[in-house]
């Protein structure tokens, strides 16, 4: 059976795009977004350079895309992950493993860490906001603090912005890594479970949800992600 010309047309076109994407993304690690031209990009991909022009009118739009879909595999691994465990709901535990999937995507860690070496000028937009607020990790913070306290597992009692502002600031810390005492000996694992604990301990209340809560928890957490993951691809 063949495929008709119309039918196969959008399939090239989307297979091209993929390969423009996984071009680019290799050379932003490689060279960092300030040294990557569109003629190197077209030439990893094998393509034209207009043919680059016909998907994306400039660089910085196409990197944006291509930073858009990182984060957006980002939050759907999460995703993954509390569907198999909605222990994985709790906040020391939906910090851990944010802060493990970074560790996995050298994309993401300098998303998360504002790493200008590698971003350049994408790390900040030209309204001066970070890029990982741009991208709406903020907002996604936002609304799982908003969850996890109408669920009890955060104090209502301190204000949700103080909560959002000590997860932003701690998992910003150690995504970075300390100065005075850097972090190069400690694996991925245990500053992940070091981190997960610094948030329980300082944010979590004393409840202890049974398997139902849970569920309703995952549950909520889940809508939040998916809300995400649909305004990085309207």
């Amino acid at each position: 059976m063949t495929l008709d010309r119309s039918a196969a047309a959008p399939q090239a076109d989307h297979a091209r795009a993929e390969r423009i994407l996984a071009a680019a993304r290799e050379l932003l690690l490689a060279w960092g977004y300030k040294r990557v031209t569109v003629d190197e990009i077209a030439r990893r991909a094998r393509i034209g350079k207009g043919t680059v022009y016909l998907h994306w009118k400039t660089k910085q739009l196409l990197f944006a895309e291509l930073l858009r879909r990182e984060i957006h595999e980002e939050l759907g691994a999460f995703a993954a992950e509390i569907t198999d465990d909605p222990a994985a709901t709790l906040p020391g535990r939906v910090v851990r493993e944010i802060f493990l999937q970074q560790t996995r995507n050298p994309v993401t860690r300098a998303i998360h860490a504002g790493d200008s070496e590698i971003l350049g000028a994408l790390a900040v937009t030209p309204a001066g906001r970070p890029v990982i607020r741009e991208l709406g990790f903020h907002n996604l913070l936002a609304r799982l603090v908003e969850v996890w306290r109408a669920h009890g597992l955060m104090a209502v009692t301190a204000p949700a912005a103080d909560q959002i502002y000590t997860i932003d600031v701690v998992l910003t810390g150690f995504i970075t890594g300390g100065l005075a005492v850097p972090g190069e000996g400690l694996s991925p694992d245990r500053r992940a479970d070091l981190l997960g604990h610094t948030i329980k301990a300082a944010l979590e209340t004393s409840a202890t949800p049974d398997e139902a809560a849970l569920r309703a928890v995952a549950r909520d957490v889940l809508a939040a992600l998916g809300a995400a993951r649909d305004a990085l691809v309207t």
